[in-house]
């Protein structure tokens, strides 16, 4: 009988990890905590710490999917639970594989889902896309009420719903993708977090995030869905081609950013608050930068180049 796996030393947790958390939380909490409460769970938690985090997690869960909603909130709350037990499925059948390939697998599996979901139902794309679009109007009217209206006799700024009426067209139009790049952060997160607070964890731990890659050829998909946003199609095919564009974009951004990271590991501190400040005030500037060196890094492997060589040229 094999010995019985050594419990994991506690980790502390960093600011910024903490900062990441939380924005997980706020963009997609099922999507984080739904895969994090099941694999809690299926490691079978064994101390004070792992059992209030699941309770704290479950609880958030059954909050998020009790919120009843039109067919908007129904796609987020469908979305996350099937993705929740897409990937724990993947994440235990396969526990020494890589986790980013069975999360990028368990967001496929999800979409496919839903759409045969929605095809049962007979819900069209245009439904879907009207119900994205009516949910960030009513998110800004609820929190310009809680900050007490618009203009000077509140801290709400001035034509607040109206801005947002204006842009939710264009932001249920991408959902899919922002969904779909959500549900990879979200399940990378859980898994990471779930390797932080579980006494025993469940198959390997997730590489740290300045080591995040994948495969070279998945370049093909990139330029395959540009080809999709350039081809003469109805405008559903052209949306499906913007979200999986947008998807790949947001993947090679990610990529970009742990090189980025990576020169900054060994950079002074002061010197990582500037560029952190620069990149922030330069978004777009910033979001480009790193989706190039993301894609460079497909033929140039710059991490590779950046690391020193081994004495005796082995």
């Amino acid at each position: 009988m094999a010995a019985p796996a050594a419990p994991v030393p506690r980790r502390r947790v960093s600011l910024a990890a903490a900062v990441v958390l939380a924005g997980a939380l706020l963009l997609g909490p099922l999507y984080l905590l739904g895969p994090f409460a099941l694999l809690t769970l299926f490691a079978r938690p064994r101390t004070a710490r792992e059992l209030l985090w699941l309770v704290v997690s479950v609880s958030a869960v059954a909050a998020a999917l009790a919120s009843g909603g039109d067919l908007g909130v129904q796609v987020f709350q469908a979305s996350g639970l099937v993705l929740t037990g897409i990937f724990v499925l993947l994440y235990v059948r396969s526990s020494h594989a890589a986790v980013f390939p069975r999360a990028l697998a368990a967001v496929i599996l999800t979409a496919l889902a839903l759409a045969l979901w929605a095809m049962r139902l007979g819900i069209s794309w245009g439904e879907v896309e009207q119900a994205f679009a009516a949910m960030p109007p009513a998110t800004c009217q609820r929190l310009a009420e809680i900050l007490g209206g618009s203009g000077a006799s509140g801290l709400a700024p001035p034509n607040f719903v109206r801005s947002c009426e204006e842009a939710a067209p264009g932001v249920a139009r991408i959902t899919p993708a922002l969904l779909a790049l959500q549900g990879l952060a979200g399940t990378l997160l859980a898994a990471w977090w779930h390797h932080r607070i579980a006494a025993v964890p469940l198959g390997a731990a997730p590489a740290p995030f300045r080591e995040f890659r994948f495969n070279d050829h998945l370049i093909w998909g990139a330029i395959f869905s540009l080809g999709l946003l350039l081809a003469p199609l109805p405008p559903d095919g052209r949306t499906a081609g913007l979200n999986l564009l947008l998807v790949w974009a947001g993947l090679y951004a990610a990529r970009g950013l742990a090189i980025g990271a990576t020169v900054l590991a060994a950079a002074p501190a002061p010197l990582k608050l500037f560029s952190a400040s620069l990149a922030f005030l330069l978004a777009p500037v910033a979001l480009g930068a790193c989706v190039t060196l993301g894609l460079a890094d497909t033929w140039l492997d710059i991490r590779g180049r950046l690391r020193p060589p081994v004495p005796g040229g082995a």
